[in-house]
């Protein structure tokens, strides 16, 4: 385990790193820019291939949004009815907000306009400067990406009525497949350290993943995770999935992600392993007498989180400061 500095509360600092993989499902709406009459995928290359992506920005909406219909106080409170965000304090409080202080602000204010007097050509200069108002946020977050390859599927669609036009026909790509996303939560530079466990609820509870019009609904709870409660400042467990076959929903771990653990560089003491993952672990040639088994594993993912969470406040000292 790496030195690491203390904060302000005398804690070492504490790190949560995640991949999650979704569930199998219907990828459609999370669309990439309109083209014609084709609604598109956000779509690029992985391992060689093209994949389909969800934006880290609309997983970020749906974890904030999460905590807004949880009763958390929020910064940016999404309106139902006119789809648009509201900023509660345009000021930003990372004290006060959840959002402000998970997710972090950047306000970029201009400031009284200063005047120099140049001593050598006896004229005034005036130049504006600005003061930045802003905070990294604790949680960092990155986009997800389809297990399989896109295999360039579309579904047709017909416009209802009699006044046809050039777009009365349009397609939508759509993609079957599961994602996965990697994460990583510095807990010690929250302002109120109690707030990564909503974070990890609203992980384990994603309400849906918003495209470009927030109009996408795909299942992001976790199928399967990876979980790693850390004093270390990286960590190697990221996209640690891979399919077993293209035509299969089923998947694995990688190969990259065993050696890792295997050979001592992933402490497995440290791992959370939780969901259907764990039957393909569990077969593991050499499981009985690998690392994994001082891993944390658990088939029950909601059993998973609520004992990693008893560690967390145990380790964050949240017991005594209630």
């Amino acid at each position: 385990m790496m030195s690491q500095k203390k904060n302000d509360n005398n804690i070492p600092n504490y790190y949560l790193y995640g991949t999650v993989l979704t569930r199998y499902g219907l990828a459609s709406l999370n669309h990439d820019m309109r083209r014609g009459n084709k609604t598109t995928l956000q779509k690029g290359y992985w391992n060689g291939k093209i994949h389909s992506f969800v934006g880290s920005s609309a997983i970020r909406w749906a974890l904030r949004f999460y905590l807004q219909k949880q009763g958390y106080l929020v910064n940016r409170v999404w309106d139902e009815d006119e789809h648009i965000n509201r900023l509660t304090n345009e000021d930003f409080d990372p004290e006060q907000f959840y959002d402000d202080d998970i997710f972090g602000f950047a306000l970029l204010e201009s400031a009284e306009i200063e005047e120099e007097t140049s001593t050598t050509k006896r004229k005034k200069k005036q130049t504006k400067t600005s003061t930045p108002h802003q905070r990294m946020g604790a949680l960092a977050m990155n986009m997800a990406v389809s297990l399989t390859p896109y295999d360039g599927a579309v579904k047709l669609g017909a416009k209802s009525g009699r006044e046809k036009d050039s777009t009365s026909l349009h397609f939508t790509e759509y993609h079957a497949t599961r994602y996965q996303y990697y994460f990583g939560i510095n807990a010690t530079h929250l302002k109120d350290f109690s707030r990564i466990l909503p974070v990890i609820d609203g992980i384990m509870n994603l309400p849906k993943v918003g495209g470009n019009s927030n109009i996408f609904n795909y299942p992001f709870c976790p199928d399967s995770l990876v979980l790693q409660w850390t004093n270390n400042f990286a960590s190697y467990i990221s996209y640690c999935f891979e399919y077993c076959d293209p035509q299969s929903k089923e998947a694995k771990f990688t190969q990259e992600f065993i050696d890792e653990v295997e050979c001592g560089q992933i402490e497995p003491s440290q791992l959370w392993i939780g969901g259907t993952i764990v039957k393909d672990l569990q077969q593991l040639d050499n499981f009985d007498d690998s690392p994994f088994k001082k891993a944390h594993i658990y088939r029950n993912r909601n059993e998973l989180i609520e004992n990693l969470k008893t560690v967390i406040t145990r380790n964050l000292g949240l017991e005594e400061s209630k």
